[in-house]
């Protein structure tokens, strides 16, 4: 519901009776729901949604086991029992990925791009390995990943920038955050704890599923 919605419906409602008023009121808490930040969030789950489906992962499924991957990361200390749990849920939600790409590969054109089980072209995942991978073909892997369709443009920005060392132009970042261009890495914790770090400086929904989604790329690569 609108700004002019919202007055036009306060207009029409100042002549009315005590009770009349009191009858119209309920629309009120659907106007709070309303605001940017929610619609955004809205947008950017039905994206993710989409694209989960496109791969045919079952997304209510996904959801409770992140929901409880969540809980348990958000707690300062685990138990063992609750480690085992979590690094079961983990292996739930890789499973999850496994079988719907397992699934799409045996559906699909066989004049289609060789895939492995995770969706990934075959020939991106011979080439890098994430776990192990300097920033210089990160940046390499990011423009592979886009082309074959795998990312956005925007994800393919953000994977492709890091804080590099370098000797040509003077930079502010502190040495610690710096990194060697040449020396392999491991990605896969670095977007972890972006994504991490996302909830507890509550950037934007839409960053929040974007380094989400290159998360859930780079596992699967």
């Amino acid at each position: 519901m609108n700004v002019s919605t919202l007055l036009n419906t306060a207009t029409s409602q100042a002549g009315s009776s005590q009770q009349s008023r009191q009858t119209e009121q309920p629309p009120a808490p659907e106007a709070k729901q309303a605001t940017p930040d929610n619609d955004e969030t809205f947008i950017d789950k039905a994206y993710r949604s989409l694209v989960l489906n496109r791969m045919g992962v079952d997304t209510e499924q996904l959801e409770e086991i992140e929901q409880k991957i969540e809980e348990l990361e958000s707690k300062s200390s685990l138990t063992k029992d609750e480690k085992d749990k979590l690094e079961s849920l983990i292996k739930a939600r890789d499973q999850l990925f496994e079988e719907a790409m397992r699934r799409q590969a045996e559906e699909g054109n066989s004049s289609q791009p060789s895939v492995t089980s995770n969706g990934i072209p075959t020939e991106i995942a011979n080439k890098y390995d994430p776990r192990a991978i300097s920033p210089d073909d990160m940046s390499l892997l990011a423009k592979d990943l886009h082309e074959a369709g795998v990312i956005s443009w925007e994800q393919r920005s953000r994977m492709s920038f890091q804080f590099v060392k370098t000797h040509f132009y003077k930079t502010y970042t502190p040495e610690s955050q710096q990194v060697d261009p040449s020396e392999p890495m491991d990605f896969v914790k670095v977007w972890e704890e972006r994504v991490k770090a996302n909830e507890y400086f509550n950037v934007p929904a839409d960053q929040k599923a974007r380094d989400q989604g290159i998360l859930d790329v780079l596992r699967r690569v």
